[in-house]
C-alpha cells in the first residue's frame, strides 16, 4: 500500500486498487481494538476439550 502526503488517495503497488484516504475526523468503530489494547486484558484460561471424528 502506498500513501502519499501529498495525495488524497492510497494505492496498492500489487494490484492497482486505488481508494480515498480515509476521513482523519472519522472515530474507529467500537468494535475495533487495537493489539496493545487487547494484550492489557487479563483472560483467565479455560480448558479445552479436543473431540475426535
Amino acid at each position: 500500500m502506498v500513501i502519499d502526503a501529498g495525495a488524497d488517495e492510497r494505492r496498492c503497488i500489487a494490484c492497482g486498487f486505488v481508494e480515498a484516504r480515509p476521513d482523519p475526523g472519522v472515530s474507529v468503530p467500537p468494535t475495533r481494538v487495537t493489539r496493545a489494547a487487547a494484550r492489557r486484558v487479563e483472560t483467565e484460561a479455560e480448558a479445552v476439550r479436543l473431540l475426535e471424528d
